[in-house]
């Protein structure tokens, strides 16, 4: 298993430089094909309200990214041809104001999609939940950097979260290519304590017994909360050990129970520290 074709999404302009660099790091790490995206969105329309005859429509969106296409344009296949990377670029002239109905679309035919997180605080163009649909709907594996700060993606060491479920599962095999590039792999199983089936055992050893056998040099290791949600502890977990990429599931719990009552995949998506991998 190798990545061949890697989907970059260059929406959030304000972080174009950190996306395009996350490009280059794993089109030389790997040897793929890099697609950069840009989304021109439709015009939004409002429905009328009050004794509002007409619509209201709203151009602001659009006008914004047809401005920057250029600019988007030829900051990415500079930084692609001076890597000597085999690349193309796709400006889509889109039929919804979603952006990440294009993206998911463009996605699902590529090996991995490189995404930024959006500032709570700014207002980007970009979708609010714009991480959180791509990752739900894309059924490939996606890299969402950072929203603010450095996003340098390093293979020194790599966390991957593990609990036993699906999307761990998934995100685990999913990044196998990035995983065997580690000069270090732990697999952190968050308060295993907690976990009647795992009493007498390494949390996680069977896990990393498996991705040895891919060439992975990983080991387990249990991690405490300590009264902290599971998210936070795992982002923690990155910090103490100075990791340049989280492997995690996204989304294990639907949403909806997430927004409610909070949930790991939310915790980490608002206070990245560092890129993370997140399969659905």
């Amino acid at each position: 298993m190798s990545y061949k074709t890697i989907l970059v999404s260059l929406n959030e302009v304000g972080r174009l430089s950190q996306l395009v660099a996350a490009a280059v790091v794993l089109a030389r790490e790997t040897g793929a094909h890099v697609s950069g995206l840009y989304v021109v969105p439709a015009v939004q329309v409002y429905p009328s309200v009050g004794f509002e005859a007409a619509p209201q429509v709203f151009e602001g969106n659009r006008s914004y990214f047809k401005d920057n296409a250029g600019r988007v344009k030829q900051a990415f296949e500079a930084a692609m041809q001076r890597e000597g990377l085999p690349h193309d670029f796709h400006l889509v002239d889109a039929r919804t104001p979603v952006i990440a109905d294009e993206v998911v679309a463009s996605g699902r035919v590529a090996d991995l999609v490189i995404l930024s997180a959006s500032d709570p605080e700014e207002v980007t163009g970009v979708e609010r939940d714009f991480v959180e649909q791509t990752v739900m709907a894309l059924g490939r594996p996606a890299i969402v950097l950072p929203y603010k700060g450095k996003a340098d993606i390093s293979f020194n060491e790599v966390i991957v979260g593990w609990d036993g479920g699906r999307e761990a599962a998934r995100a685990a095999f999913d990044a196998l290519p990035l995983l065997k590039k580690a000069a270090k792999v732990r697999v952190v199983r968050i308060d295993p304590q907690k976990d009647p089936n795992l009493r007498g055992s390494v949390a996680g050893a069977d896990l990393a017994e498996a991705l040895a056998r891919h060439g992975v040099k990983a080991e387990a290791q249990g991690y405490p909360t300590d009264g902290q949600d599971e998210g936070q502890a795992l982002m923690r977990c990155a910090e103490d050990a100075g990791a340049g990429l989280i492997v995690m599931g996204a989304y294990g719990h639907s949403r909806l129970a997430e927004f409610i009552f909070g949930g790991a995949t939310r915790f980490v998506l608002e206070r990245l520290v560092c890129p993370v991998l997140m399969s659905h």
